[in-house]
């Protein structure tokens, strides 16, 4: 049997910090403290080497010295003295770059974050067209304790004014109708000469694009709120318990009350300082697309929050080779997609298209979900709600619906014409949404498809099992927990019975099954099974149908 090879249209290779932050991850979790200096001195060494440190290296970095401080609180007593020895000497230099950078602002202009970038011109429209994310400038004045995206203390850079103009109208032509102005920065501490974010949102007046401010209101930037507030810009503060009492002074001053976010009482974002590297929370992400910084530009898919995705997403660097984008999703229009389905995006010809197979986050995501409400919030559909959706109460709820399903497709496709008036392709899809509705209806059928979806889900798994052995371990640690509860849960009910058996078994929930597979693949053991379904049932997803079907690839 051969089948076709899988590639990825996004390059989501790890960098050398990604790489050695798992690394250390890995040799921390085992106990393997001689490894764990080992890997310490070698990202020493290559920080000394490459002391200009970009703003996500700055990052990772900061995020390898937290799991330092967590898990070698006092290194002398690990016998390993030179740990602290090493990250003193880190610590140096990211004071060090932090007081360079800092002390000389850049303004970068556009032409120079152009050719840095060094896009075609299919992708900057592209970039523009899907742009979430606009952030003005590199570091913050504010560099608050619990920030999901690990903001870097004091400003570094800035866009200049004549750049953020031309994004924006970039934007605007590429019918982008909605951008954020902030991400790990304070959009109130952007300034030009005597310009400041006021000026940006003067010109964003006169341009079809709504847009959202979210600050903290740096010290010395009360006056500039309350004018932002007289123009009655969209503006949103975010509490902290350093910031709220000047927050509730200015609202007496003006007299009126200020929209808020991250209430302290209520501040339950599990980010920055707060991650513990040893647990799975929610995603603080609400958003597919692009996201454009003084250091470049990045795709951004949401991700569980954890050791893997301290941020609660993957950010992808766009370079020229990259050939497809994601469609924009935000807010409640996010929590929509699928992750566990492969996404949908534009080509190298601007087409609506869909990956054949999921990127490397997104199977990350399949593996380290549980099925528990407290990781999707409401309106996010969780693996195990989907794989619900093919038992018997739902197709025979399906069932019962059929009538009012057919006379909504009518209206979809027949509502300004006749059947034998449309095109050859919309018959078809006339008639192919119909039929996958009475399929679904069907108890054979149903059950096929949820096979085949199972089946594509740990073949992806196995596929990346073998490519990220590091990784592997990171999420064996992280759900030691589930696994240990599932094997001995599942273990006497799975005996010697084939998968298909057990999914199709009514008493018998299908999540704790394909859990029990899962980990099957992550250990490498008692995995003949899995391996043998996987071959058994060849899947793959077809994105009209929105359903996984047998792989018409495969003979």
């Amino acid at each position: 049997m051969t089948k076709q090879k899988k590639t990825y249209a996004i390059q989501t290779h790890d960098s050398f910090l990604e790489q050695k932050k798992s690394a250390l991850l890995n040799a921390v979790y085992e106990n393997h403290h001689q490894t764990a200096q080992q890997i310490y001195y070698d990202i020493l060494k290559y920080a000394e080497a490459n002391p200009k440190f970009s703003e996500n290296q700055e990052k990772r970095l900061n995020q390898i010295q937290i799991i330092i401080k967590k898990f070698f609180p006092d290194p002398a007593k690990h016998s390993f003295p030179k740990i602290k020895m090493y990250n003193n000497r880190l610590k140096e230099l990211i004071l060090f770059s932090i007081k360079q950078s800092s002390k000389n602002i850049l303004h970068i202009n556009f032409q120079t974050w152009e050719k840095k970038l060094g896009l075609h011109p299919w992708q900057k429209d592209l970039l523009y067209k899907t742009a979430m994310t606009f952030q003005l400038t590199t570091g913050c004045s504010n560099f608050c304790r619990r920030c999901n995206e690990w903001a870097l203390p004091k400003v570094r850079s800035h866009f200049s004014f004549n750049a953020i103009l031309k994004i924006i109208r970039h934007m605007a032509d590429q019918t982008n109708d909605e951008i954020s102005l902030y991400g790990a920065s304070d959009p109130l501490d952007w300034t030009e000469d005597e310009k400041n974010i006021s000026d940006i949102i003067k010109f964003l007046k006169n341009l079809p694009i709504e847009y959202s401010i979210l600050t903290k209101v740096p010290k010395g930037k009360e006056s500039l709120l309350k004018k932002l507030l007289k123009m009655n810009a969209n503006l949103s503060v975010s509490i902290t318990s350093k910031n709220k009492a000047r927050i509730k002074r200015i609202e007496q001053e003006i007299e009126k009350s200020i929209s808020k976010q991250h209430d302290l009482d209520e501040l339950l974002i599990p980010a920055g300082l707060d991650e513990d590297f040893v647990s799975v929370k929610p995603s603080i992400t609400d958003g597919y697309g692009t996201e454009i910084t003084p250091h470049g530009a990045f795709i951004i898919i949401p991700t569980f929050t954890s050791a893997l995705h301290p941020f609660g997403h993957k950010k992808i660097r766009i370079t020229p080779d990259t050939n497809f984008f994601p469609i924009k999703k935000t807010g409640r229009k996010a929590l929509l997609v699928d992750y566990f389905k492969p996404l949908e995006g534009y080509d190298l010809e601007k087409n609506i298209c869909h990956l054949d197979c999921l990127l490397d986050v997104q199977i990350e995501s399949i593996i380290l979900d549980n099925g528990s409400h407290e990781l999707t919030p409401p309106g996010m559909r969780s693996l195990k709600e989907y794989l619900s959706i093919f038992e018997e109460k739902p197709r025979l709820q399906r069932k019962k619906m059929t009538l009012s399903v057919l006379k909504h497709l009518k209206k979809q496709f027949l509502s300004k014409t006749a059947f034998k008036d449309l095109s050859s392709k919309n018959k078809c899809f006339y008639l192919k949404k119909i039929n996958t509705h009475l399929n679904l209806c069907k108890k054979a059928d149903c059950l096929s498809t949820k096979l085949s979806a199972i089946s594509f889900f740990l073949e992806s798994i196995s596929y990346y099992a073998h490519k990220n052995p590091v990784k592997i371990k990171i999420m064996r640690f992280l759900l030691k927990n589930e696994m240990e509860r599932i094997f001995d849960t599942c273990t006497d009910i799975i005996s010697h019975r084939p998968p298909e058996n057990l999914l199709s078994d009514p008493d018998i929930d299908s999540f704790d099954i394909f859990r029990f597979y899962v980990f099957c693949l992550l250990n490498k053991s008692n995995d003949s099974a899995v391996l043998e379904f996987i071959k058994s049932y060849p899947s793959a997803y077809d994105s009209f149908t929105d359903i996984f079907v047998q792989n018409p690839s495969v003979e």
